[in-house]
């Protein structure tokens, strides 16, 4: 595999379930080594920048949702030791978690977690951006990142995402359509292998792999639309 990412870009990863892209993902994070080849991320390999560089180059934000026992401001504060009250209520606002994180008993100073204040799903992936935001890292891997969300809350996870992300170099583990359909740059994975790559209109028009997904994503209802996996 031979891919450039462009900085500033969101790139989608698309493809079916063992297609490679969430092994990619975690290739790219420094979860996993490489067999062979290189990665590199601003001219530099990952091995030459070791772990303290990558942790404050890169940041993943996966399917599993993470609420952490304490206050949700200790929560959010673990991304940002330092931050502020003002600068926690930016971030969830950015991510569209500012009105239900202010209507908790006591706001910021909340007990959320196990055996306190319990977070559904949404609500518990937009605290996990919000940290996103509070890190400020340059790049960022979002791996599945809304797909346990369930049809009526993944529209408001991804715009949740697209806000997290805004300005960074993202690489998106797409496994809704709509996600791919607003990227910079769609690359479809089959075994491991790039086969397709282009902007969503340009691999539409060129009737392969990506259009034959598309056509039948765009074909169903929303509430009947496979995850990719």
């Amino acid at each position: 595999m031979d891919l450039d990412v462009e900085p500033g870009t969101r790139v989608a990863l698309v493809g079916a379930s063992g297609a490679g892209k969430s092994t990619l993902a975690k290739l790219v994070v420094g979860l996993h080594r490489p067999s062979s080849g290189r990665i590199e991320i601003g001219g530099a390999g990952l091995d030459e920048q070791g772990p303290t560089v990558r942790r404050d180059t890169v940041a993943l934000v996966t399917q599993e949702v993470h609420v952490f026992a304490g206050t949700l401001a200790e929560d959010l504060r673990l991304a940002a030791p330092d931050a502020d009250d003002a600068q926690l209520r930016a971030a969830l606002d950015t991510v569209g978690a500012l009105a239900w994180a202010e209507a908790l008993p006591e706001s910021l100073a909340t007990p959320v977690g196990n055996g306190a204040h319990e977070l559904d799903v949404v609500q518990s992936q937009q605290l996990a951006l919000a940290r996103l935001v509070l890190a400020d890292r340059p790049v960022v891997i979002l791996d599945e990142a809304t797909a346990e969300a369930g049809s009526s809350g993944a529209r408001a996870l991804e715009d949740a995402a697209l806000a997290a992300a805004r300005g960074r170099t993202t690489v998106v583990v797409a496994h809704r359509l709509t996600q791919a359909a607003t990227a910079d740059r769609v690359v479809v994975l089959e075994d491991g292998r790039v086969i397709e790559q282009g902007r969503h209109d340009e691999l539409v028009a060129a009737g392969g792999t990506y259009a034959r997904l598309w056509g039948a994503w765009s074909g169903l209802r929303p509430d009947q639309a496979p995850d990719l996996g």
